[in-house]
């Protein structure tokens, strides 16, 4: 297996110093989200903040993502309690239980110091900018981010019309005890395998997604019938699901299932330990994850990555967004 690096690693002097700074934001990232990034912005001039942290995060944003699509930060700032929660209402119990939010000020912070914003989906925890992935005894057998079993290879919002430019998680409990792996797939090195012909086919709306689980399953938004699309599109990478994207005659099922072939061939792995900053491109990586052996499903439940969706500008998709919570798209 291909392994993704480091680019990178936090000293324990900086992340503590980062942390003791992150823990002097008093709003809540969840009822005053606005406000929780205003405080954060203002400690871009604190000392505290690593200066080669602030030229990382400058430099990270002027790759060609289409080239490097990932960034990789390891011994990034968690909070130290991390409560426990059930699998009946992890979300639920977060609310009532997790009163420090370094985790939350550390995604915040790097999407100030990246220049990207984070968006909300009504549709994910009703709107939350900060969310998990956390096993949900309702979802464990979902295709989905709260599933306890190997989540297939896809884009995050895959045939959403808003789709997120970046998703960022970072590991606050892993589960060292079984194997598990994330997987990412650069897009074009999959594509670099298949003929102009099977290339053509993927670019024609010969497919069918439905809309993601965590956006049907117990939500209150109504979402109605995705639209049948091509899974490659100039720009925007490709919009597929591995096991929910089909083809809609014989050739595009021939040339889709081709397709998944070659994303598995090329994937690389990470295995996630607690202060792990993943961030890539969402236009230029499939990701899923990988279930292969589980020795502790205890651990397995508790297992726990906080998770943002970012976008270059939310002011793009601002005819989407609920009237009175701007950032959060009405779906």
């Amino acid at each position: 297996m291909k392994f993704i690096d480091y680019d990178f690693v936090f000293t324990d002097t900086e992340v503590e110093l980062l942390r003791d700074a992150l823990l002097e934001v008093i709003a809540h990232p969840y009822t005053k989200f606005d406000t929780f990034m205003e405080e954060l912005a203002r400690l871009r001039g604190d000392s505290r903040l690593p200066t080669r942290f602030l030229d990382f995060c400058e430099a990270s944003m002027l790759r060609d993502f289409a080239e490097e699509p990932f960034v990789v930060i390891g011994n990034a700032p968690i909070d130290v309690h991390l409560p426990r929660f059930s699998s009946t209402d992890p979300v639920g119990e977060k609310y009532r239980l997790k009163n420090t939010f370094v985790a939350e000020g550390f995604l915040g912070l790097y999407a100030i110091l990246t220049g990207t914003e984070i968006i909300g989906h009504l549709s994910v925890n009703k709107g939350d900018f900060f969310h998990d992935i956390y096993p949900k005894e309702s979802m464990y057998d979902t295709q989905s981010q709260k599933t306890l079993k190997t989540l297939r290879f896809h884009r995050d919002f895959t045939n959403h019309f808003v789709c997120p430019d970046f998703v960022n998680t970072l590991t606050l409990r892993d589960t060292p005890q079984n194997e598990v792996y994330s997987t990412f797939t650069v897009t074009k090195h999959a594509m670099q395998e298949l003929s102009d012909r099977e290339l053509e086919v993927l670019s024609s709306p010969r497919f069918y997604t439905p809309f993601d689980d965590v956006s049907t399953t117990n939500s209150k938004v109504k979402l109605g019938r995705a639209k049948d699309h091509p899974v490659l599109i100039e720009e925007q990478g490709a919009k597929v699901f591995e096991g929910r994207t089909k083809g809609l005659d014989e050739e595009a099922k021939s040339v889709l299932a081709r397709f998944i072939e070659a994303l598995h061939r090329n994937k690389r792995v990470r295995i996630s330990r607690p202060g792990d900053s993943v961030t890539f491109s969402n236009h230029h990586v499939i990701h899923g994850r990988e279930v292969h052996k589980i020795t502790d499903l205890d651990s397995l439940k508790q297992r726990w990555l906080l998770k943002t969706h970012n976008v270059h500008s939310l002011q793009a998709f601002e005819e989407f967004f609920l009237e009175d919570r701007f950032g959060v798209v009405n779906g």
